[in-house]
């Protein structure tokens, strides 16, 4: 990915290079080092400190623990929030979101993987007025919920086992799934199923369940989740129409995003 000479007078170098940094990092869920940077994007290790140092300090990428890696940073998401609100999957998912929550009576929410994280993006209150604390910005991992693992089940193969491979899968509450093994075991339940419920993982009162929403190159950007007190969740019967209708809406959201062929999955159940 060497750096294309530009002859346009009114171009910046410089923020042509942060772009290129940004583009390699958002690549590499791993992160990577000045070093690696340096030689991808064919430039001198100088120049991409100091473009790596004022990234940093913008917030717009940071450093892996005590490591030379660097990955994006959370300021990226303030900007990429703004864009996401005007883009279509917004537009198109809140009425749907709406609907969907005056017809179940919880609250429902849809989030984005980033990173080892799922990060909401839009919420709709339960009508109830018992809601769940998922906020929209907030950032859970993966193991914590339905949405997290409904992403990380519908990730390309490689994408997927390299974060199971390194998720760290702390423990919240009795429920949550701390062993590699039924994580794994976990995923492929999804991956047949099509959606996921949570009873109890993240938060010891609570319960959600999420399904995929799937854009027009039938890749997975988003999961749909409905959540609520745990006790309406645990009614089978309750808990299948529930799903039921996510299905449903998360179908509708995915049609609407122009996704012309959506998986077909076991039944229900």
């Amino acid at each position: 990915m060497a750096e294309r000479d530009n002859n346009n007078r009114y171009t910046i170098n410089s923020i042509i290079r942060a772009k290129n940094i940004l583009q390699l990092l958002a690549q590499e869920v791993t992160g990577l080092r000045i070093g690696e940077l340096a030689k991808r994007l064919d430039l001198d290790r100088t120049t991409v400190f100091r473009v790596v140092v004022t990234l940093e300090q913008c917030g717009f990428i940071e450093r892996i623990g005590e490591s030379k890696s660097y990955k994006l940073g959370v300021g990226l998401f303030e900007i990429g929030s703004a864009y996401i609100r005007s883009t279509d999957i917004h537009s198109i998912a809140r009425p749907i979101m709406i609907d969907l929550s005056h017809r179940v009576r919880e609250g429902v929410h849809w989030a984005i993987l980033s990173g080892e994280k799922a990060v909401c993006i839009d919420k709709i209150e339960s009508p109830r007025g018992l809601g769940t604390t998922s906020k929209i910005g907030r950032a859970v991992p993966l193991n914590s919920g339905s949405v997290g693992k409904v992403l990380l089940a519908f990730q390309s193969t490689e994408a997927r086992e390299h974060l199971l491979d390194t998720l760290e899968l702390a423990r919240f509450t009795d429920r949550t799934i701390t062993s590699p093994d039924t994580m794994r075991a976990e995923i492929e339940r999804i991956r047949r199923k099509g959606f996921c419920l949570s009873l109890g993982e993240g938060e010891v009162d609570m319960a959600c369940i999420a399904a995929p929403i799937f854009d027009h190159t039938a890749r997975v950007s988003a999961g749909l989740s409905v959540g609520g007190h745990i006790q309406r969740f645990e009614d089978t019967d309750n808990a299948r129409k529930l799903t039921a209708q996510l299905i449903d809406a998360a179908r509708q959201i995915s049609e609407k995003l122009g996704c012309a062929e959506i998986p077909e999955f076991e039944t229900a159940a």
